[in-house]
């Protein structure tokens, strides 16, 4: 079960390792390192606790005379078996050997002459062992720790990109907290489990495998006696991987939704000590925020209930190795590694146990980004896009109807406009696509364009002014990307907003506020107007600009926006009918359909929706 979440995650996370793989390999080989010297170390304690021990009394055995084998009477009929098994005997015989004369040579004994050879090998065997071990474990853990965080900021710069090039359609129906816990928290969970999960997988099991590799060595009873409660472990680390799969998916859909209520209280604080909601919101967030404490004890209990469990069984081994030992009159040199190997081997044990629940956790944030990867946008760009260079001619928009969900929004409209409702904002500008028909530009379908070339002949002044909590000069550069520091101040005198930048602190490098709070609603409507100037592009959408100024702001706007407005084809949404004084055209759509099209001055004359719209603003036609 533990490969195979770690699978999954290594199949999601292998393209953003490939640019890292020398020092993850690195960090793998040392990890390895790692757990085989955990086994050297069991070894090494058996070595020089047997040397405690006096040497035995020599004894002569008399060769027993040599008997026909069946090899010796038929070479020929000599098995493959027999053949290995004399090869093992004496490879192992060379090997018990070879040990032997070192230990002999570097190694006391009790009861015999001691060497500065063998004081200093006994002095410095155990020290250099751990010190290898230490230095392993070091080094594999800065070289993955290193190639993860690399990861992590590629995956979540990449989770960004993917969210950006998605259209307009997955952000109405994901909502911008689950994106940001996507990008951040099980970006961080995958983190995690990259940096514990790559270490432990490599390292306790191969530490558990020297272990008991060792162990063998030394006296294979023991060795089985002191494994039979590794079984039962097995049972509840099943178990409990399970449930903490399904309280993580639990937790992290409240986490979601706490987050998002968390981030709507506090953008639209305005609204609540307004309308006084401040005790109905701490209401809501202290229900949402219980829950989250009642499932994070459970996650809690569910990962910290193994890890006594796994001490329990381990001290009943060391009891039955203990039985044993008096029992059968053992090596102390045998009991000292044993006691020593089971208390590195639970270690390891509970960090791989630890392990499973851990990526268990991971696979549900694994989930939720190959999810968002995977999302396709509604808006595709072509194949093989038509060159857009310059405007020339004019818009187009044929018979298009456009849907959310089952419901029409646009049915059949048709009009054109030539060089020179907010959903044909979205919809010119690619947001969305049609559902039906076609907008033309240049006498070319918009589908045909790329994406970027169309918005390059775009400047957008919209009622809904974003502005980031960055200098006032990068906002205002962000309409043309490497915009120089006189063409931003040029854009802003023509704006009328040099004069209020230059009475700001630090004039022009002087930061927005987080959206823009800092600048009052006039201020940033010439901030988006200076953004417009920079782009310089050929044709100006303005989407209500003026919808949420006072009057006199209004004004000093209108003045601003009627200079942005010379050389450009304008296509403006307005509700303030103020606003349309001066377009050549004035389409008025009624519940997604046009009724009515005309000037100013022919629609107010046609005592139509558009006068009625006009009357209720006190608006008139000139006599």
């Amino acid at each position: 079960m533990v490969l195979k979440e770690l699978k999954k995650i290594w199949a999601f996370g292998i393209p953003y390792l490939k640019p890292y793989r020398f020092r993850f390999i690195l960090g793998i080989a040392l990890s390895m390192f790692f757990g085989l010297s955990n086994g050297l170390f069991v070894l090494s304690v058996n070595a020089l606790f047997n040397r405690l021990a006096p040497p035995a009394a020599a004894t002569v055995t008399q060769p027993k005379p040599a008997s026909a084998s069946p090899a010796e009477i038929s070479p020929e009929k000599d098995s493959l078996v027999k053949t290995l098994q004399k090869d093992l005997k004496k490879n192992a015989r060379l090997i018990g050997d070879f040990f032997k004369t070192m230990s002999d040579q570097w190694l006391p004994r009790m009861g015999q002459p001691v060497t500065w050879q063998q004081m200093l090998g006994g002095f410095f065997l155990l020290p250099l062992v751990m010190g290898g071990r230490a230095m392993a474990s070091y080094f594999s853990t800065y070289c993955l720790t290193w190639v993860s965080a690399r990861v992590i900021r590629d995956m979540q710069v990449a989770a960004l990109k993917k969210a950006q090039e998605l259209s307009m359609a997955f952000f109405q129906r994901m909502p911008v907290s689950d994106i940001y816990a996507r990008i951040t928290a099980d970006t961080n969970a995958i983190y995690t489990a990259m940096t514990n999960g790559f270490i432990d997988t490599i390292r306790e099991p191969f530490t558990v495998l020297s272990i008991l590799i060792s162990m063998l060595i030394i006296d294979w009873k023991l060795t089985l006696i002191a494994s039979c409660m590794l079984p039962l472990v097995l049972v509840p680390v099943v178990s409990s991987g399970k449930r903490l799969r399904m309280l993580t998916k639990k937790f992290t859909g409240l986490s979601v939704t706490q987050s998002g209520s968390l981030l709507e209280a506090l953008a639209a604080i305005r609204i609540v000590k307004a309308y006084a909601m401040e005790a109905l919101q701490l209401k809501s967030f202290r229900e949402q925020a219980n829950l989250g404490v009642e499932m994070s004890v459970k996650t809690a209990q569910t990962r910290n209930l193994l890890n006594p469990l796994i001490e329990i069984l381990s001290m009943l081994g060391v009891g039955f190795l203990l039985v044993f030992v008096f029992t059968t009159n053992a090596k102390p040199g045998n009991l000292v590694a044993f006691l020593t190997a089971l208390l590195l081997a639970p270690l390891s044990i509970k960090r791989i146990a630890n392990l499973h629940l851990t990526l268990q956790m991971t696979s549900v944030s694994t989930q939720r980004l190959e999810e968002l990867f995977s999302e396709k946008p509604s808006v595709v760009e072509p194949a093989r896009p038509r060159t857009l260079t310059k405007f020339n001619q004019g818009i187009r928009i044929e018979g298009v109807t456009f849907s959310y969900g089952h419901t029409d929004v646009l049915h059949q409209v048709s009009f054109e406009i030539p060089k020179g409702k907010k959903i044909l904002i979205n919809l010119l500008m690619r947001f969305y696509d049609p559902t039906k028909g076609r907008i033309l530009l240049d006498g070319h379908d918009l589908r045909e364009y790329a994406t970027k070339d169309l918005l390059a002949q775009m400047a957008l002044v919209s009622q809904d002014v974003v502005l980031f909590n960055l200098p006032v000069a990068t906002n205002i550069g962000f309409g043309h990307e490497g915009a120089t520091q006189a063409e931003i101040e040029q854009a802003a005198k023509r704006a009328n907003a040099h004069e209020f930048i230059m009475k700001m602190p630090q004039g022009y490098e002087s930061p927005c506020g987080e959206h823009g709070q800092l600048l009052s609603g006039g201020q940033k409507a010439r901030v988006a107007i200076a953004r417009a100037f920079v782009r310089n592009a050929p044709i100006l959408v303005l989407d209500e600009p003026t919808a949420a100024l006072d009057s006199k702001a209004e004004s000093e706007i209108q003045k601003a926006i009627d200079s942005l407005e010379e050389g450009r084809t304008v296509i403006c949404i307005a509700h303030r009918l103020s606003t349309l004084a001066n377009m050549d055209e004035i389409v008025v759509l009624d519940h997604g359909r046009i009724v009515e099209h005309g000037t100013f001055e022919e629609l107010l004359r046609a005592k139509g929706h558009f006068a009625k719209m006009a009357e209720q603003q006190r608006l008139t036609a000139k006599d």
